[in-house]
């Protein structure tokens, strides 16, 4: 006798069918066919359980479950007309949110959706839709330059079900996120994580530490498929080893022209240095190019050209002012490849071979009111009254314009110690409220005792200075009633040097700098330097490091230029190139706590505080 039962189907699998005399429930159709990845048939049987249900709670998952399933079907326009019934809903309900907020993000209101996203309890959703709100919180999350958010919530995406045909695309996006980690972030995190999740920040760190060693990062690529097999991530390895190994023939010979006599010579003299020690830490010796000096002190820049090409040189590296760097972009007699250490005002050009790589204090202006755009609409911009100053205060105001911003001033001060209150007055019109209340005095001519405010619409500040500016600057915005308004400045107001005591007045300024100088990036090599040179280091720190990724970036600059997606990790930051050849370096943001500055992920983590 066989045994009834002996071969029963798997859970969920439908018992009868047409012709059979056996019902089929409606819930587990609608389940089978999200399982089965028909998320069309699984959105329109979860609408007919929807249409049918008397039960208010189910009717919730169901619309909840309806609509997620068609977003994953690429029918956002039917998801939409689902949600529209439940709009008074959704705030309490986690999966109706979380298929809001995509469909938010699907109509391109990115910092919308992360708003909504970010509010779900997680914990309350079954499977299928915590995995389409960690895929959604992931795309908000690096929509809005929260880096770290989106490495964590697309990395956990993969332990969900999610359409097959989109894996190498959540592959794809996961990988994009996790690269962009800082290296102590990954170490951090592969140290802690699940075997999924480790072996996608392991990975992060495999290119991180060998990228640019295309046989180094071979062999480390293949332990890595060792150890985590079936990974994942073992879709992204072929664009990963892509990335690695599309270099352009190296030049046999390479000239640095730089100005090691005068006014720029210890910053020359620092450039060099970084040059020549990533041209020592180069492990392809045979095949490292030669590297010639040439000083741009005392000759024509022509004839140092010149020389340099008729000794051979097959790429040119330099020079570092920027009027110097003009007259070798327009001598379009010159065809070998060049790497101009500084950024002009001008387009490239037609010369494919030409590039850009500096240090322009208006290009982290740009990156410093993108990041600031996330806590408001209006700023108000601070800077010395210097051609410095007023340079970075329009790239300010330039950059906020082209965010849809509003500047509600821009303010210059004068650097005496005794004009900072003064400026910071009428920043805030403290004085206009002063002369309000004088004018009230004598109109009524009694005595008044009154307190003057400062105006009540800025939503934060772009910060142009020094760290003695900002010395300055910071305890009068908190004497004058302004402590609550967030501070973003560029790189310049952080000395490169820790003194916790001296900059605990900073406390609160959000600024970006170099991952190098707070071990975010290569750290080895910053101990190398800083044993070999001491203090000289610290002092041009900056400086070394544009020499060690002038020397590093040479293999990838015509593939980059060819792609501007192609993102590479550097000592200044992850490094990119706009289709004009300008090199553009993505800045390691952090805050002063303390008197020190902390990575801002991690304060953002212990604080709560996403500004």
């Amino acid at each position: 006798m066989i045994a009834v039962g002996a071969c029963a189907p798997p859970a969920g699998t439908r018992t009868g069918g047409p012709g059979t005399g056996a019902a089929a429930d409606p819930a587990a159709a609608a389940n089978a066919a999200l399982d089965a990845g028909r998320y069309l048939a699984a959105a329109e049987s979860f609408g007919r359980l929807l249409d049918t249900s008397e039960d208010e709670t189910r009717r919730l998952r169901y619309a909840a479950m309806s609509a997620l399933a068609y977003q994953d079907a690429g029918e956002f326009g039917q998801a939409d007309h689902v949600l529209a019934a439940y709009e008074d809903r959704i705030a309490g309900e986690p999966a109706l949110a979380t298929a809001h907020a995509c469909s938010l993000l699907e109509a391109g209101l990115a910092e919308h959706a992360w708003d909504i996203v970010s509010s779900v309890d997680a914990s309350r959703l079954d499977a299928y839709p915590r995995g389409a709100h960690a895929r959604c919180l992931g795309d908000a999350a690096w929509q809005t330059g929260r880096i770290e958010q989106a490495a964590t919530a697309w990395v956990s995406a993969h332990r969900y079900p999610y359409p097959q045909e989109r894996a190498s695309a959540i592959a794809a996006a996961t990988w994009r996120a996790v690269a962009a980690l800082p290296e102590p972030t990954l170490e951090s995190k592969a140290d802690t994580a699940d075997s999924t999740a480790a072996g996608w920040y392991a990975l992060g760190l495999v290119a991180r530490r060998s990228m640019l060693d295309p046989a180094e990062l071979a062999e480390q690529l293949a332990t890595w498929q060792t150890r985590y097999p079936a990974h994942p991530g073992a879709a992204v390895l072929e664009s990963v080893r892509d990335r690695a190994t599309a270099l352009t023939t190296l030049p046999r010979k390479l000239a640095l022209l730089l100005p090691f006599e005068g006014t720029l010579g210890a910053a020359a003299n620092a450039v060099r240095d970084g040059f020549i020690s990533a041209w020592y830490q180069d492990q392809s010796r045979q095949s490292r190019p030669a590297v010639q000096l040439y000083s741009t002190s005392e000759r024509p820049l022509s004839e140092i050209v010149g020389a340099a090409l008729g000794d051979g040189a097959e790429f040119i590296v330099g020079p570092l002012r920027k009027e110097l760097v003009e007259e070798l972009q327009s001598d379009a007699a010159i065809d070998s490849s060049v790497l101009a250490l500084n950024v002009t005002d001008q387009a490239t050009g037609a010369r494919s071979n030409f590039y850009q790589f500096g240090l322009a204090p208006d290009a982290e202006a740009v990156q410093v009111a993108r990041r600031a755009a996330r806590s408001g609409e209006r700023a108000l911009i601070l800077a010395p009254d210097t051609a410095w100053g007023r340079r970075l205060g329009e790239a300010y105001a330039a950059a906020w314009s082209e965010l849809d911003g509003t500047v509600l001033d821009k303010v210059y001060y004068n650097e005496r110690a005794e004009s900072y209150a003064d400026a910071m007055e009428r920043a805030l019109n403290i004085d206009r409220s002063a002369a309000r209340a004088a004018a009230l005095r004598r109109r009524l001519g009694i005595p008044l005792h009154t307190a003057a405010r400062r105006r009540a619409d800025i939503e934060l500040i772009l910060l142009a200075g020094f760290p003695d500016n900002a010395r300055q600057i910071m305890p009068q915005l908190r004497y004058f009633g302004a402590a609550d308004i967030p501070v973003f400045a560029t790189s310049h107001v952080f000395s490169g040097t820790l003194d916790s005591e001296g900059d605990r007045d900073l406390n609160g300024i959000i600024f970006g700098d170099m991952p190098w100088l707070f071990g975010a990036s290569d750290p080895a090599t910053l101990e190398l330097l800083q044993r070999a040179w001491g203090s000289k280091t610290r002092d041009f720190a900056r400086l070394f490091a544009l020499g060690i990724d002038a020397y590093r970036i040479i293999p990838y600059l015509a593939r980059m230029r060819r792609d501007p997606t192609l993102r590479l990790p550097g000592v200044t930051g992850d490094l990119s190139m706009t289709r004009s050849g300008v090199l553009e370096r993505k800045l390691f943001w952090l805050r002063f706590v303390d008197g020190q500055p902390r990575p801002l992920d991690t304060v953002t983590a212990a604080t709560g505080d996403g500004r």
